[in-house]
């Protein structure tokens, strides 16, 4: 089945993260001067903020991928009807992105097109689209 895979980035500590940070603490400080010397008491040091920031984008990462692949639905189909579908995507003009298998998917199931009757020739497609 054609695919494109999705690209991953890691979460990067830089100095300008670091920046907004002090930018925003100080800002929560300047709006309660009475309390300014509570306040700074209690706010998390950057690498403490930048350490859950980096575990927080993994597991971001991980929620975001598990849910776009919940949403393909391809074993909802029969084992004949995932064959032909799966063919006919292999040779379709869209991009193998798991958007536009899933609006490939949603408009076949409202019936849109049917197998028998595609909205395109079966001509082999690459990742990106482009015809072969």
């Amino acid at each position: 089945m054609r695919f494109k895979r999705f690209m991953r980035h890691p979460f990067t500590d830089t100095p300008r993260k670091r920046a907004a940070l002090r930018r925003k603490q100080q800002k929560e400080r300047v709006a309660l001067p009475l309390l300014a010397s509570l306040i700074a008491e209690v706010q998390p040091g950057e690498d403490d903020v930048m350490a859950e920031q980096a575990l927080s984008w993994a597991a971001s990462e991980v929620r975001d991928r598990a849910y776009r692949a919940g949403r393909w639905r391809l074993a909802t189909l029969s084992s004949n009807e995932c064959a032909i579908f799966c063919g006919a995507w292999d040779c379709a003009p869209y991009p193998a992105d798991p958007v536009y298998l899933l609006d490939f998917l949603h408009s076949y199931s409202v019936g849109r097109f049917t197998l028998d009757n595609l909205l395109f020739d079966l001509v082999p497609s690459e990742p990106h689209g482009c015809r072969l």
